[in-house]
């Protein structure tokens, strides 16, 4: 936040805080990239989802299943993905865990959009209210209340991926 930058950002010396417009670079410089990112991550959660979804995954040939799946995606062959079927092994150790790649992006879903919550409060980023309502609907009860009905209790409606679009820096056609 902007009061953080203000208050940390200083010369070492002199105590003055960093240049308005060196701020406003490194700002933009926080979604270089994340296209790229982006794909790679996709294209891992993909492959878990599809290999969990096949009827009889005995006797497949990892490289080749993957390599299919990514050529029938059209995934662009100058990116790769981030974690490759080799790499799966915490995939399938568990029920628990099974087909739920996905879950690292859908936890950045909600953060995204939970800070829109506090962005959009009169108190910003230190909104009381807000606050509150993060411990009270999400922090506090644990796993004692279905997570979908505590997110929504918190923000009053669904997590909206937009919020996490926004973070990244993709446009988004409601917004042009």
């Amino acid at each position: 936040t902007d009061e953080v930058i203000n208050q940390f950002l200083v010369h070492h010396k002199t105590g003055e805080a960093m240049p308005a417009e060196l701020v406003a670079k490194i700002k933009n410089a926080a979604t270089f990239n994340e296209g790229f990112k982006t794909t790679e991550y996709l294209a891992s959660a993909i492959i878990d989802l599809k290999l969990h979804m096949l009827d009889d995954p005995k006797g497949i040939d990892p490289d080749a299943f993957e390599r299919d799946t990514l050529a029938a995606m059209g995934m662009p062959s100058q990116v790769v993905m981030r974690h490759r079927t080799p790499q799966f092994g915490h995939v399938f150790s568990g029920e628990g865990y099974a087909a739920a790649y996905y879950g690292y992006m859908w936890a950045e879903v909600l953060t995204s959009d939970a800070a829109e919550a506090f962005a959009q409060a009169p108190g910003g980023f230190y909104d009381k209210d807000v606050a509150a309502k993060l411990v009270e609907y999400l922090f506090s009860v644990r796993n004692a209340l279905d997570p979908e009905e505590a997110y929504r209790a918190f923000r009053g409606r669904d997590a909206k991926i937009e919020a996490l679009m926004r973070d990244r820096g993709f446009p988004l056609l409601s917004e042009q």
